[in-house]
């Protein structure tokens, strides 16, 4: 499996790292799922691994929520309080790990923007895609947002997709992904 997402090349300062007690997380993720289900969002995007395993990773969308609402369950830290503000501000998301060896779960900044849709698709469309898009299906790594928007907008694409008519499905996603913004800095495609 391959996924395509958005990132972006902002890299804040002086941010730390918070620690989240299990319980902490526990209710932080009560409050994300009761909110996102007010609102009608999906708040918690899933990374890897289970809360059970030792070695987890997940996201939670927060742009939306009231800072205090987020901060209560990390005792209103002021570390916390900064990354809260911080991806508020950048448009991006938390990210709650605990890493390999690690034996506390530390809530940090996401490289990945706030409502960025990810694809994960198969190694044979993720080329095929790739393709589509007129990259070198060797290529790996980024691409600017502008050549994203570029590329979709090639009337190339259509005889592209005549060829390979089952990649029109992933013409939606692949345009909310070119039509986020960041007025703070440079967008990719990795």
């Amino acid at each position: 499996m391959i996924t395509f997402r958005i990132k972006d090349d902002a890299e804040p300062d002086n941010l730390r790292p918070v620690m989240i007690a299990p319980l902490q997380m526990g209710a932080l993720r009560e409050t994300l799922t009761e909110y996102g289900e007010r609102y009608g969002h999906d708040l918690i995007i899933h990374d890897y691994g289970s809360l059970d395993e030792q070695v987890f990773a997940w996201e939670a969308r927060t742009a939306m929520m009231p800072i205090a609402m987020i901060a209560r369950h990390f005792t209103f830290d002021v570390d916390a309080i900064a990354l809260i503000e911080t991806a508020q501000y950048l448009g991006r998301r938390l990210r709650i790990a605990r890493r390999d060896n690690e034996p506390d779960i530390v809530a940090t900044l996401s490289t990945s923007a706030e409502a960025a849709l990810e694809m994960n698709v198969s190694n044979s469309n993720a080329y095929a895609i790739l393709a589509m898009l007129g990259l070198d299906v060797e290529s790996c790594g980024t691409i600017s947002i502008e050549q994203l928007r570029r590329s979709l907008a090639d009337p190339v694409m259509t005889s592209r997709l005549d060829a390979e008519p089952g990649l029109a499905r992933y013409l939606p996603a692949l345009d909310r992904m070119a039509a986020i913004t960041s007025p703070n800095c440079a967008l990719h495609m990795v």
